[in-house]
This record gives structure tokens, sequence and C-alpha cells, in this order.
């Protein structure tokens, strides 16, 4: 017999010596890894460095040979201004123009106090352009005159473009020159286009706002970065000078390639084993703790479980079958035939059960029979029989659930008798409520009987005709084939048979209502409001009760209002819907008088002193015989209305009943 003792997996065993076999291997691999890290590292600081320290050169090359040549041009505009044959002469002009087309920056001059502009290199400007050029240099310009102090004023922005304004004073103070300088110009023209091609350049003012930039290739990467002060003229400004060429790559190096690609198979082979290993320690727990579930779920169960071997023998028990028949396992596991919780008298009868168990023809829904506990007292039990298969499918032996079904079987007997009594009682409850519902619903037609048999008298007293004793009878005729339809229709409600159904003009059922319940409103001075919205609609209903239903409701809403309303209305209202076909019944009475509104659909519950609490639920009866419902709902302005909605009344039954549509 194999015995299962469940213990708690040393996961910490476990994992110090996954620990200590990966251990060194990890730690040569991270040596490695942290070399080839800094190898890495300090040959990108170097290439960092070595970029950086060319691209400040080339930065301070950009600066000098920017100064070189907007001074050379300043030092040209000043000799032309200084020229006393050449500056009031027509050839100052073209002289100033050849200077422009040579530098490239230089726009437009203006010349003396005024202003007056003198060229407009390659038609740089229109005429209102170039006067509004003039406007907005000419303060600046003239302060610089005024204080004979010459040199750049700036930077003006006009039209998006940031220039700046070069001005000459001659020796004598009579010649003055105002030279537009385009800065975006300035920086295209003056540096070289291999400088251009790798760097992106911007040219700022003192407070470090951008006036110029120059992109030939691609912007600025941001990596290598320098800025540097540019004079020009007296004006300050800042030259920044942002490669486009990108930092070190991990990998540029072909050696540093293959190391790390070596070392990268190295760290997922680690990895691999790493995952194999926890995957292996993972599953072991996860098998040691489903062991251990099984065993406290089979141990916790309070369905007693039981296993037999071939021959028969008990090789496994839990708690709950222990405590069932009062016996330990040491006293069942192994234990020979006959077993010592069989009836004593039944030895023979309980061998051939587990004869019939181990040869498989246990029936498969289970069975009952009765187990003896220890301290002799008999217990009724359900066992059902399942084949128990090894992991290879080989069939082993058998498991028993065992249920005590003894306070089942005794509850089982009192529910039975039980059930005799309420059916019993029942019996006579049912014909007390056919009779009632039979009373109720005749009251109209017998009512409505006895005036036709009184109106006969009266006019038998006056000498009446033949044509009026036959309507009178025709009349009485309808209204005894009505008092029979209604006492069948109540049985078949009450038998849940399916409704006798038919169709039914709209206007056809309203004009019967109207008539049957004029009477009743007449007497309760009710002033009655149809609104019938499809007259010419066929439903398809069982006719005398939907005609009895809403005669109810319209007798209920008549005699809702209290004695003190002097003005008292009842609207009868039809509707139809996409899916049904609707009814409404509605007054300004008093409204609801119970919490619940569903209370007053129940049999037996009235609020009416002479009620008798049948009428609404006959009515919710109707409607759920027609698929629909009857709902009560209290009105805003006062009052109640119920809502009859019916819809296998215009749509095909449950049984295949076809509806019909309008005429």
């Amino acid at each position: 017999m194999q015995v299962f003792a469940p213990h708690e997996p040393n996961l910490k065993k476990i994992k110090r010596r996954q620990a200590v076999r990966f251990g060194v291997p990890v730690l040569v691999f991270s040596l490695l890894m942290a070399l080839l890290v800094a190898a890495v590292y300090y040959a990108q600081q170097d290439e960092r460095d070595e970029n950086q320290a060319k691209l400040i050169a080339d930065a301070l090359w950009a600066r000098q040979n920017i100064q070189f040549q907007v001074g050379g041009l300043i030092n040209s505009l000043e000799a032309l201004t200084n020229d006393p044959v050449l500056y009031p002469s027509s050839r100052m002009a073209s002289s100033l123009n050849q200077l422009g087309r040579s530098s490239g920056e230089l726009v437009a001059v203006f010349r003396g106090r005024e202003l007056s502009p003198l060229v407009n290199i390659e038609e740089a400007f229109d005429e209102y352009d170039l006067e509004a050029v003039r406007q907005l240099i000419s303060g600046a310009a003239l302060q610089r005159v005024d204080s004979s102090l010459d040199g750049l004023v700036g930077p003006f922005l006009f039209r998006g473009r940031n220039y700046v304004v070069n001005v000459s004073i001659g020796q004598r103070g009579n010649a003055v020159t105002a030279s537009l300088i385009d800065l975006d110009l300035m920086l295209e023209r003056e540096l070289p286009w291999w400088f251009a091609q790798d760097n992106q350049v911007e040219l700022l003012d003192a407070s470090g706002a951008t006036l110029s930039r120059l992109i030939k290739a691609s912007p600025g990467a941001g990596v290598y970065m320098h800025t540097t002060s540019l004079e020009l003229g007296g004006l300050q400004f800042q030259l920044r000078v942002n490669s486009i060429q990108e930092g070190p790559r991990l990998f540029n190096y072909g050696i540093t390639g293959a190391l790390a690609f070596l070392l990268l198979l190295l760290l997922l082979s680690f990895v691999m084993l790493w995952r194999d290993s926890r995957r292996r320690l993972e599953i072991e727990a996860r098998l040691e703790e489903e062991k251990l579930f099984r065993q406290s779920m089979q141990d916790s169960m309070a369905v007693g479980l039981r296993v037999w071997d071939l021959e028969g023998v008990i090789r496994y028990v839990n708690p709950a079958f222990c405590n069932m028949v009062g016996y330990k396992p040491d006293e069942l596991i192994g234990v020979p035939q006959p077993l010592p919780y069989w009836p004593r008298k039944s030895t023979e009868e309980y061998k051939r059960l587990v004869a019939d168990v181990i040869s498989g023809n246990a029936p498969p829904e289970g069975f009952e029979t009765v187990y003896q506990h220890k301290n002799g007292k008999l217990i009724d039990v359900l066992i059902v029989e399942a084949p128990l298969k090894d992991v290879r499918g080989s069939h082993t032996g058998w498991m028993s659930s065992v249920i005590d079904i003894t306070d089942r079987k005794r509850s089982e007997s009192l529910i039975a008798e039980q059930r005799e009594k309420l059916q019993s009682a029942s019996r006579f409850a049912l014909v007390g409520e056919v009779a009632s519902n039979i009373a109720h619903e005749l009251n109209q037609p017998l009512a409505t009987m006895v005036s036709y048999a009184q109106a006969g008298m009266n006019l038998s007293q006056r000498g009446g005709n033949v044509e009026t004793y036959a309507q009178l009878f025709e009349k009485l005729r309808d209204q005894a084939q009505r008092a029979g339809r209604v006492v069948g229709s109540v049985q078949n409600l009450v038998r849940k048979r399916r409704p006798t159904r038919e169709n039914v003009r709209v206007s056809d059922l309203i004009d019967s209502i109207r008539f049957m319940v004029n009477s009743t409103a007449m007497l309760h001075q009710v002033r009655l409001h149809f609104d019938i919205g499809t007259p010419n609609f066929d439903l398809y209903i069982d006719r005398i009760m939907v005609e009895q239903a809403l005669v109810n409701l319209v007798k209920n809403a008549s005699e809702a209002f209290t004695a003190s309303q002097r003005i008292r209305n009842v609207w009868i209202k039809t509707r139809l819907l996409d899916h049904s076909f609707e009814f409404s019944v509605r007054d300004d009475g008093p409204g609801l008088s119970l919490n619940n509104a569903e209370k007053m659909f129940e049999a037996l519950v009235s609020t009416k002193p002479d009620g008798l609490g049948l009428g609404l639920s006959l009515c919710r009866s109707v409607a759920e015989s027609h698929g629909g419902r009857l709902k009560a709902e209290a009105v805003p302005t006062g009052g109640t209305c119920f809502t009859m909605d019916l819809p296998m009344a215009i749509k095909e039954s449950m049984d295949g009943e076809q509806s019909v549509g309008a005429s």
C-alpha cells in the first residue's frame, strides 16, 4: 500500500544551488561586459572630443571669415562715402551696384541725411517696400549721424527677414550713406558650401534670439554644437554652429561588433539555461503545491471518497468517509470483506454489490444503499462509481463518491406528507376562487338582463309592438350567451387553457365596451372620452375576455372618485405600436392608494369596502394570456392610468397563428 506524506518543498535550498551553479559564469560574463562597455565608452568619448574640437575650430574659422568679409564690405562703403569726387557724382550708384553684386549681402543704399534711395541692388525691393525700409531705419541711422558715429545699427525685421544698416559718415560730415545688409544673404554668401553642407549655422543677437539661420543639407543633430561671439561694425552677435553629424555609434568598429555579438550569444545561452532551470524549479514547486492542494481538497470535501482496487480491496478513504461510517483509515484500508460498515444481516448482498461494481455493472447515475455506523446507527447513502485510471490510461480501480442522504430521505418523507395536505387544501381553495371569479364576471350580463326584463314589463303595460319585444328578446339572448361565454372563458383561464381567439374590429370592440359601461358612467356622473387611433384595425384576441377586462378597468376608474369631486373624467385610448396593441384607461381621481402598485393585481386584494379583489387579478391574467402585461402608473396631474399591452393581438402567436392587418 502506497502512503502519501505531503511536505513543503525546500525552495530556498534549490535556489541556493542554482545560484552557485550559475554564479561563476555570470561573474565572468559581467566582467567581460563591463570591459566591453568601458572600451566602447572611452572610444566614443575620444571620438566625441575630436569631433567637438573640429567643430570649434570650424566655428572660429567661420567667425573670422564673416568678420573679414563684412569688415571689407564696411571699409569699401566708408571709402566710397569719403571720396569727395565720387560721392556727389552719378558714378557713385554704379560703384555701389558693383560692390553689392560682388559682396552679395548688400541689397540697398540710401544717401544724405534725408536717406534718399540711391541704389536698389538687383531690384531687391519695389518702390513701396524701399520707402517702408527707409522709414524703418531712418530713426536709428540719423541718430548715428547726429552722434557722428560710423558702424552698424539694427537689426531690423522687415517682411520676415532681418537686416542691419551700415552708417558711413564722410570726414567733413556732409557725406552720409546708409547701406542695408541682409543677414540671411550674409550667412549664405560668406560661408563656403562645404561648411554649410556639414553644419547648421545660426546668427543670434546679444539676447540669444535667432536672426538668421542657414540650413543646406539637413538640420543640426544637436550633438556637436558651439556658440561664439561675433562683432560686426560695433554690433555684438552670436554665431552658433550645430553639426549635422550624429554622435558616435555603439558598433562603429568590426572587432567591437563581433565581440558584442559573441557576448550577446553568451548572454542568450545563459538566459536560456537560467529560464530552463527556473522553469524546472517552478514546475517542481507547482507539482508539490498541486499535490498538497489535491490532498487538502480531498480531506476537506463533505462528500466521502473511497478507492477500490481491481480485487475489491479499499486503497484510499478521505476523512469525510471515515466520519460518515465512524472508522479510522487503518480500520478500512486493506481490510478483507466483509467490511465493518456493512450491516451484519446483509453481508452476502453487499458482496454481490461490490462484485457488480468491480465488474463495471454499477449504474452510472449511482445507487442508494444503507451503511451501518460504528455506533450501530443505520445511514442512507448515495454512491456513484467511476473508473480510476493511471497516467497511461490503464484501468487500476474504482473511485466511489459517497453522499450521506439520511437527512434528505427524512425531509422527502415529511415533504410528501405535507404535499398531500396542501393538495387537499388547494383543491378547496381553487373551487372557491373559480366560483368567486364566475360570480364576479356574471354580475354585468345578469344586471343587463334584469334591465332588459324590466324594460319588457314596462312595454307590456304600455302595449308595445312585436318588433320592440323581438329586439328585447334578442338582446336578452345575447346577454345570456355572453354569460355562458364568460363562464367558459373563466374556466379556460383557471385551467390554463389556450384562449379562443377571433378577428375583432377595434371599432366593434369599443362599441361593445361603450354600451356596457355607459350605465355605470351615468350612475357615477362620469364623462367618458374615447380616443380611438385605428378604428378599422383588426385584432386577433379572445373577445369576451378582453371586453370583460376593459369593462372592469373602466368600471374601476368610474368608481375611483371621491364624493367631493364634481368633475369626473375617464379617458379610454387605443394605440397601435410597432409590435403590440395598447389599451389605456386613465382617470383624474385621487390616484393610487396602495404603496406597492403590484399588490393591487394580487387576488383577494381590494381597496373597495365591498370588493372581492378579483377584477384586476383577472385583467392581468387576460393580458398575460395574450402574451402581454397590465401595469398601473400614477398620473402627475392626479389620477391613475392602467395600460394593457397585447403583443399577440397583432403578432404571430407561439402556436403559429397569424395576425391580421389593418383593413
